[in-house]
């Protein structure tokens, strides 16, 4: 006898992200896959008792941004939930204690995201090794390009890059940094091992010897209460003259007013992809800032159409009774971005 194919629920609300994710490649492959993926119709936000209801019958479940999390109340009418699909990056927002406890597999498209993420931050660190702030012109009403700072690059070679975070982006990063040959690779991860560092031709030191000795600074750990805003003014004024700055992760690793106060000083040049509120407001003072580039959270754009379609492929392999490739077991899903601690994004 044939098995039916599971019941597969896309919970995103009508709109945007319902329609960007499931397109294109993701439309395609369900098809291939024979599942049919059911859209929540709801346009009004739900009330917990609601999403319950949502959820009877379903067995596997995509998410997205502004899912519920999955707690027993969510869960409380639905008894055939086997696996969980995020179309996103950190799961910490999504699942409970009570949903592995159930039993249920988390996966998550994060390691297509990272991959996306570290070229922005490969591109990023040329852009801060070359200076390019300094002399470059990018629209016509911009003075330059200025000559006399043509000479100022640093060469990779030469450079100290440093990393806080040792997540799925960071370690892609160091895999593209690699051929360029750095100086040094430091590392600053509560969760890094000395064996670890070493197989990886990285060391791993503490945070404040990141901003003191790094030439490229990049900020990619997980935002989480010990984490939150733990970079100040004492970490901002260590960092070397000419270094660059970059933060792709998330602005509320860094104090703000201490960040704006040191980059008004002109020591250093900052590349933010993130920003405490959401779109950047336009008398924002990062906008009249020379050493400051700014790109408008799309660190992670490119490869969005493949996202849902690789949780599709990990539905797949789960009732065929495969070995998961993306999953998230419990203990990496509680220290991975907490999203309730973001300001409101627009």
């Amino acid at each position: 006898m044939m098995t039916p194919p599971p019941n597969i629920l896309f919970i995103a609300h009508p709109g945007h992200l319902q329609d960007w994710f499931f397109r294109g490649r993701s439309k395609d492959r369900a098809e291939e896959l024979g599942f049919e993926v059911r859209l929540n119709h709801r346009t009004s936000p739900l009330k917990d008792e609601e999403w319950a209801e949502l959820l009877v019958g379903v067995d596997a479940l995509l998410t997205t941004w502004g899912s519920p999390r999955l707690d027993d109340v969510v869960l409380s009418r639905n008894s055939t939930l086997r696996i969980v699909g995020h179309v996103g990056g950190s799961v910490a927002g999504i699942v409970s204690p009570e949903l592995y406890e159930r039993g249920v597999r988390v996966c998550t498209a994060n390691s297509l995201m990272a991959r996306t993420v570290a070229e922005w931050g490969l591109m990023m660190t040329l852009v801060g090794l070359r200076r390019l702030l300094g002399y470059a012109r990018f629209r016509a009403a911009d003075p330059g390009p200025l000559w006399e700072e043509r000479q100022t690059s640093l060469p990779p070679s030469d450079a100290v890059i440093g990393i806080w975070g040792y997540g799925d982006v960071a370690r892609r990063l160091i895999q593209l940094l690699r051929p360029l040959e750095p100086r040094e690779i430091i590392v600053s991860d509560d969760f890094l091992t000395a064996d670890t560092a070493s197989a990886e031709g990285i060391r791993k030191v503490e945070l404040d010897e990141i901003f003191a000795r790094a030439d490229v600074i990049h900020c990619l750990t997980s935002l989480n209460p010990a984490n939150k805003g733990r970079v100040g003014a004492a970490q901002l004024a260590t960092i070397k003259d000419g270094a660059a700055l970059l933060n792709c992760g998330r602005a509320a690793l860094i104090q703000e007013d201490a960040l704006i106060a040191e980059l008004r000083r002109n020591r250093f040049t900052a590349i933010m992809d993130v920003y405490e509120s959401e779109p950047l407001a336009d008398d924002h003072p990062f906008r009249e800032m020379t050493n400051v580039m700014l790109t408008p959270h799309n660190a992670g754009c490119g490869r969005d159409e493949t996202y849902l379609a690789a949780m599709l492929d990990e539905f797949d392999r789960f009732f065929r009774g495969e070995p998961l490739q993306m999953e998230v077991p419990q203990e990496r899903a509680v220290v991975m971005t907490d999203s309730s601690l973001m300001r409101g994004r627009s």
